[in-house]
């Protein structure tokens, strides 16, 4: 079990992080942490990652290759910037309906997988699968197509799964995207959510601030309350794990999980936005 200490967050130190270290997406995101960001400014700055199709490249990778991952993880970070009803997303939408198999089930694309496969990825296939599947459509389900046909059959593909197996397979992902899904389909009392929400609470002392913000992200998505027991855990975890020089650390990229912690860390409560409206009139004298 975590620590039940509870540390004060430094946002006005991870916001200094950000804008020293920050690329332009980083940069964007932080305006949009702080207030300052025009629904017009967005599309400018994000465009050159999405290729005419609506499918996106992952920011660095240098190969530019179009991929169904990435383009999952971008509308994730569409979704944190509140562009649901905008030209951006339903086109990111329009690409992943698309590529989607028959069966309902997200795979990642041949081509990317031959020229410049994911890290990440797992030797076993379908643990794979079931990732990009459940990730693709719980964010799909945010971004308002929860009643999509395709969305449906999505559903039934990750349902019937789970009623054959009664678990995912070998890794973490699945397990956090299954909060969300499942809070969204059968409910917080359902027994598909309780095996996710235990499994994620037996494992929590394992999580980076990467992890968490991913299971906090899948909270939201779910409606989770910031009084319920696996976010206030989470959230008691993440704050924690704060550097002194005020960022998060992770693997995939420091400014990205600080900005990923800010935003989860403000929408439950332990940012206060009033304290958010003061670093932005701090920082409007400074350039970006």
């Amino acid at each position: 079990m975590t620590s039940k200490a509870v540390k004060k967050i430094d946002a006005k130190r991870a916001v200094e992080y950000v804008k020293q270290y920050g690329g332009e997406v980083d940069i964007l995101r932080l305006k949009h942490f702080l207030g300052e960001m025009s629904l017009s400014e967005a599309p400018k700055t994000l465009s050159k990652y999405q290729f005419p199709n609506g499918g996106w490249y992952y920011e660095d990778d240098p190969t530019k290759t179009l991929s169904i991952g990435a383009s999952t993880l971008w509308l994730r970070v569409l979704l944190e910037l509140e562009l649901t009803n905008t030209t951006i997303v339903k086109r990111t939408a329009a690409f992943l309906l698309k590529h989607q198999n028959p069966d309902g089930s997200w795979y990642e694309l041949k081509e990317k997988l031959e020229k410049s496969p994911q890290a990440w990825l797992n030797p076993d296939v379908m643990d794979n699968r079931l990732w990009f599947t459940i990730s693709a459509t719980v964010f799909l389900m945010a971004s308002g197509f929860e009643h999509h046909l395709d969305i449906k059959k999505a559903s039934d593909y990750l349902s019937n799964y789970w009623d054959k197996h009664k678990k995912f397979r070998v890794t973490w992902y699945p397990y956090w995207a299954g909060i969300a899904f499942f809070a969204n389909t059968r409910g917080t009392s359902s027994e598909a959510f309780s095996t996710c929400h235990v499994y994620i609470m037996k494992r929590l002392d394992q999580y980076d601030a990467f992890h968490l913000g991913w299971i906090l992200n899948m909270c939201k998505l779910g409606n989770l309350p910031a009084s319920e027991t696996l976010v206030r855990a989470s959230l008691n975890r993440l704050t924690l794990l704060q550097r002194p020089d005020g960022a998060w650390s992770s693997k995939y990229g420091d400014v990205y999980c600080t900005l990923f912690a800010l935003n989860l860390l403000r929408h439950y409560g332990r940012i206060n936005h009033d304290n958010c409206k003061r670093l932005s009139v701090a920082n409007r004298s400074h350039h970006y």
